[in-house]
């Protein structure tokens, strides 16, 4: 895959690099910060879903360029990392909608097909739960973006 004559990876990381550490900084706000969650729950909800087909496009053109260059072991390695992260978006879009629903319910309830999981959507300690789940996915997406990332950079600059 190229885009404009260049690996088309080389240019879909940037966008996984800036918004992973974006989405996971702001599932973190709006897991700690009540008064944040309107302003940040669609923003957070586009990101979450976006993440998931960029991580997989953009792994899917690292395996490309990987079977098309010779491959050391920082390229293998990093290869692993990118398949990890598309699993680590899945995960994180799911924490994030659970967060979104908990602290919304009416976002759902509101159709008459869904007013039964407003009972679920009410109980007392979903909105803690899904607000630490929150933290730690976040915290975790960041983390894995910056693993994920190093290794790349560590295999392009290292000279291997």
């Amino acid at each position: 895959m190229e885009i404009g004559g260049l690996p088309a990876h080389i240019l879909l990381i940037h966008g996984v690099v800036v918004l992973s550490p974006l989405a996971g900084l702001m599932a973190v706000v709006f897991a700690l910060l009540r008064r944040s969650r309107a302003y940040l729950a669609w923003p957070l909800g586009a990101l979450a879903v976006l993440l998931v087909p960029l991580s997989v496009l953009t792994a899917e053109a690292g395996e490309q360029l990987e079977d098309i260059r010779p491959a050391s072991q920082l390229i293998k390695q990093h290869a692993e990392d990118g398949s990890f992260f598309r699993y680590v978006t899945v995960i994180f879009l799911v924490v994030v909608a659970s967060q979104v629903l908990a602290s919304f319910p009416s976002a759902v309830t509101r159709w008459p097909a869904f007013r039964g999981v407003g009972r679920v959507l009410g109980v007392r300690w979903l909105i803690p739960v899904t607000s630490i789940l929150g933290v730690v996915a976040g915290v975790f997406l960041i983390y894995e973006s910056v693993v994920t990332g190093h290794s790349g950079s560590a295999s392009v600059w290292s000279g291997a």
